[in-house]
C-alpha cells in the first residue's frame, strides 16, 4: 500500500474519536431510508429532484460539483465560502424555513458537533456502502477529509532549512512583524487549535519554551499556550484575510521574508506564481495542525437524495480528487493522495498536531474567550 494510504490512518486515528452522547446527533433520516439503500436506488431517487448547491471553504468545490454533474447527470453548483459564513448560512436558512444550500463540507468540527447537528440545522449521513472503507472514528459525524495547515518559509532565500525551528521563536524580537497569518478572528479553527494546545499540548509547549530560551517558563497566564498566544499577538504579526494572502507574503523577494501559517493547498499557488515555499519541518513541538472537514446536509433540503448522493461523492477518491491534489487527506482508505501534490505534506503528517475531539465541546465553549484574549493582546 502506498505511503499516502498508510499514514492517514496511523497518524490521525484519534481525530474524530470520543464524541460524547451530548454531542452525538439525534439521527434524522431524510431521503430514502438506509434500510432501502443501494447506490442505484439513491441515484434514481436523486434524479427526481431539483438542482443542489454545495459549499466548501476551498474553490475546489466548484470543480467537484462539475465532476458530480458529469458523473450523475444531476445539476450541482459549487460555492466557496469560509467556515464561519457556512455556519451563518445553514443557521439562517433553517430558521427562515427557506433552505437554498443543500450540502456543506464544514471545517469547524466543534461548531458542527456542539451546535449545528444538535439544533437540527443539519444532518450528518454516511452511505452504508462506504462504511467498510471509512474507519469507524470518522463515521459519526461523517468526516470527509483532514486539511493540513503548516508553518511555511521562503526557500528562495533560506534554501532547504526553515529559519525557525520552534513556535516560541515566533514571539522573539527577530520575528516581530515577520509572521504572516490569516486573522484568527476570522478563522475559528485557529481558536479551536489554541484551546486544544492548552488542553492537551501544554506540557509540550513548556518543553519547547525551555528549548528555545534555556529556562523554565514563568507566566501569570492559565497555560503555557496562553502565554505563547499572548506573545505572538503582541509581536505584531502580519494579519491577512485568508491564507491565500499569506503565500505571496512568505514568497516575497526580500532579504528577510516572513514565515507564514497556511493550508497545504497554497503551495500549488506558489508553484504557479513562481516563488519558492517550503514546510517548516524543523518546527517544534508541531509544524502545524490537521483540521477535519465534516459533510453536513441541510435538514430542510428540498433535494435530500441528491444531497445525500453528493455527500457520498465527497467520501470517494473520485469526488475528493480535486482536493487530494491540494494536500487534503481523505478519510476513505482507498483514496490516495497523488504523487503530483506540491507541498510534500505526505512526508510530514506525523509532525502535525492532531485534534482530540473528546474535548470538542470545550473548544466550542471557550471560542469567545480565546477571541477576546487574542483581540486584547493584538491591539
Amino acid at each position: 500500500m502506498p505511503k499516502t494510504s498508510i499514514y492517514m490512518l496511523a497518524s490521525i486515528s484519534v481525530l474524530a474519536m470520543g464524541l460524547s452522547s451530548a454531542q452525538a446527533q439525534d439521527v434524522k433520516e431524510i431521503g430514502i431510508p438506509d434500510s432501502e439503500y443501494s447506490l442505484d436506488a439513491l441515484i434514481e431517487a436523486a434524479k427526481k429532484e431539483g438542482p443542489i448547491t454545495v459549499i466548501d471553504a476551498t474553490g475546489k468545490i466548484v470543480s467537484m460539483a462539475e465532476n458530480f454533474s458529469k458523473t450523475y447527470g444531476l445539476k450541482a453548483t459549487g460555492v466557496k465560502m469560509s467556515g464561519q459564513e457556512q455556519e451563518q448560512v445553514i443557521a439562517r436558512e433553517a430558521a427562515a424555513g427557506n433552505v437554498r444550500t443543500d450540502v456543506f463540507n464544514m471545517s469547524n468540527l466543534p461548531s458542527v458537533a456542539s451546535q449545528i447537528l444538535p439544533q437540527g440545522f443539519g444532518v450528518s449521513w454516511l452511505a452504508p456502502d462506504l462504511k467498510d472503507k471509512i474507519p469507524a472514528e470518522y463515521q459519526s459525524p461523517a468526516i470527509t477529509s483532514n486539511n493540513p495547515w503548516v508553518f511555511a518559509y521562503n526557500t528562495d532565500v533560506n534554501g532547504e532549512t526553515c529559519p525557525v525551528n520552534n513556535l516560541w521563536a515566533l514571539t522573539t524580537e527577530e520575528w516581530k512583524g515577520r509572521v504572516a497569518i490569516p486573522d484568527p478572528l476570522l478563522r475559528n479553527e485557529t481558536m479551536f487549535w489554541f484551546n486544544q494546545l492548552a488542553t492537551h499540548g501544554d506540557d509540550a509547549m513548556r518543553e519547547a519554551y525551555k528549548a528555545q530560551f534555556g529556562e523554565d517558563l514563568k507566566t501569570d497566564e492559565a497555560s503555557a499556550t496562553a502565554e505563547w498566544v499572548k506573545r505572538l499577538a503582541q509581536n505584531k504579526p502580519k494579519v491577512t484575510k485568508t491564507d491565500t494572502d499569506v503565500g505571496p507574503i512568505v514568497g516575497a523577494k526580500e532579504e528577510k521574508p516572513p514565515v507564514g501559517f497556511l493550508s497545504a493547498a497554497i503551495f500549488r499557488d506558489a508553484k504557479k506564481d513562481g516563488y519558492g515555499m517550503g514546510i517548516c519541518k524543523e518546527m517544534k513541538p508541531w509544524i502545524g495542525q490537521l483540521t477535519p472537514r465534516v459533510a453536513v446536509i441541510a435538514a430542510g433540503t428540498k433535494s435530500p437524495n441528491a444531497a445525500k448522493l453528493f455527500a457520498r461523492f465527497m467520501m470517494t477518491e473520485e469526488g475528493m480528487a480535486p482536493q487530494l491534489g491540494d494536500g487534503k487527506i481523505s478519510t476513505n482508505t482507498e483514496a490516495k493522495m497523488p504523487e503530483s501534490e506540491v507541498s510534500g505534506i505526505a512526508n510530514f503528517v506525523d509532525l502535525l498536531y492532531v485534534n482530540h475531539s473528546e474535548t470538542t465541546q470545550d473548544d466550542f465553549a471557550k471560542l469567545q474567550d480565546w477571541q477576546d484574549f487574542w483581540l486584547s493582546n493584538s491591539r
